[in-house]
């Protein structure tokens, strides 16, 4: 009877709120203070060097037109259809390299059978653009080498980062109606946009997924 009692008596604990059961708001401002610290200023320029040494070479190989332009929309990130759409209808205008690499596949000198990346420099960097340059060893389908020449220049203003790129997908999203909405917000948008979560301590690891 006393154990039947005392499991009564815990399980209707159980249900109770006291006050020190006060649950405290997450402070998205320090996450985001956190991520700030250790957030590259050049991310402009990552991502340059990110397209320029790992997906633009990979055109190369591409073996048919339709893959190219498959290729090239994703890499310049025209996902949707009317995206997509956009990009044809600019292709003559805003896309000198993708009318070379279609002549090069229509006379047979692509698809590549191999691409070397043999050299990434920075030949540009102030507060308001930042130039790439990459240079490829191409090993053609008959033996032979061809050397290419890739030269990127993006905006320091992501929203203005480079004509050939979209950077306007989707619908914007409304505005935050609290200051709460806005931090937790400003702190989602500056993980996803940083692969430097390593440079933190245990202890801001800690306080940045803590609930």
């Amino acid at each position: 009877m006393a154990c039947s009692a005392e499991t009564v008596k815990t399980s209707s604990n159980l249900g109770e709120k006291t006050p020190n059961m006060a649950v405290s708001k997450v402070d998205y401002k320090k996450k985001s203070e956190i991520i700030d610290r250790i957030k590259s200023p050049e991310s402009v320029l990552s991502i340059l060097i990110q397209k320029l040494e790992s997906e633009w070479p990979t055109l190369f190989t591409v073996k048919t037109e339709e893959d190219l332009l498959q290729r090239y929309s994703f890499i310049t990130w025209h996902i949707h259809p009317e995206a997509k759409q956009r990009l044809q209808n600019n292709l003559s205008t805003l896309h000198p390299e993708y009318q070379e690499y279609i002549k090069l596949l229509k006379e047979g000198v692509l698809p590549a059978k191999k691409y070397t990346v043999t050299n990434i420099s920075i030949d540009k960097y102030s507060s308001e653009s930042i130039t790439v340059t990459a240079q490829y060893e191409l090993l053609l389908q008959n033996g032979q080498i061809k050397n290419m020449k890739v030269s990127m220049e993006g905006n320091t203003n992501f929203e203005k980062f480079n004509q050939r790129f979209n950077t306007s997908e989707g619908e914007l999203l409304p505005n935050p109606a609290t200051k709460e909405e806005e931090n937790s917000r400003d702190f989602i948008f500056s993980v996803l946009t940083t692969d430097e979560v390593r440079k933190l301590t245990l202890e801001e690891l800690s306080t940045l997924f803590e609930h």
